[in-house]
């Protein structure tokens, strides 16, 4: 064999030798990566409850495949919030610890700042990483480490999280009545049952809307009455619920679409 030949041959070899080192590199690696939080399947979850630290208990139970919050609200759930949460228990690990060589209570995690609960599954979230802003969490009798992009999800205030639709989507027909300066009108049932508010709010103790607000009582499928106040406030279109005590903030094409023809919301 020439010697150029030899040494192209040598030279494939060697190339070849270090592609499949590389490779089982990588294919170790791949293995030694920590994983997920958890191995829950989202789908089979029926109930999520956040407890945390100076904050209400919130409580979301599925039934037939909708989401309701059942704390500190009876109403139904925004999907995509409850989807949110359940997502959680994928998130990504950077390091595992067994519980036993950490100190909990110096962690946040004895007892937990934060506790997700899905279903009989407890996933305990404490404090951040001082360096690297990682949050611990416990799961079992482990503990994680994680870059912390859940927990805006895990504060969040109960009122983002209900469904935005001031009447219930379970498809019930319903008939509605406004009170507009004592004279009452029919409302236009559709508009209703289609309004979506921009946002919810919880309505600050003790607030009376004005004498002037038109109330809106309506009566879904079954006699279940729902009653709302429609009111303007400065640049603020309003559906304030009585029971319990929300408001719907709208944006004025909706708003105007819920009032009777040639019915104008009072300044």
């Amino acid at each position: 064999m020439r010697r150029r030949t030899r040494h192209l041959v040598l030279a494939v070899a060697a190339a070849a030798a270090l592609a499949g080192a590389v490779g089982l590199q990588l294919r170790h690696e791949r293995t030694a990566l920590p994983g997920p939080l958890t191995a829950l399947n989202a789908a089979g979850i029926t109930e999520v409850t956040v407890r945390c630290r100076g904050c209400d208990t919130r409580r979301f139970e599925r039934v037939d495949g909708r989401w309701w919050m059942r704390e500190p609200y009876d109403l139904p759930a925004d999907p995509a919030a409850v989807d949110g949460l359940l997502a959680i228990a994928a998130t990504p690990v950077r390091t595992w610890y067994h519980e036993g060589d950490l100190d909990l209570s110096r962690l946040g995690l004895d007892p937990p700042l934060i506790e997700l609960q899905l279903d009989a599954h407890a996933i305990r979230v404490g404090t951040t990483d001082a360096i690297d802003s990682d949050r611990y969490i416990a799961v079992g009798n482990t503990v994680a480490r994680a870059r912390d992009r859940f927990s805006p999800r895990l504060l969040a205030v109960a009122e983002t999280e209900l469904e935005r639709h001031l009447v219930p989507q379970d498809g019930n027909p319903l008939t509605v009545s406004l009170s507009v300066a004592g004279t009452v009108h029919a409302g236009a049932a559709g508009a209703w049952a289609q309004a979506q508010a921009l946002h919810i709010e919880k309505a600050a103790e003790g607030f009376q809307p004005p004498a002037s607000a038109i109330e809106a009582t309506l009566v879904l499928a079954g006699g279940t009455p729902l009653s709302y106040r429609l009111l303007r406030q400065g640049n603020a279109y309003l559906a304030l619920r009585d029971a319990p005590a929300l408001i719907y903030v709208l944006d004025q094409a909706t708003l105007v679409a819920l009032l009777p023809e040639g019915v104008a919301l009072p300044q």
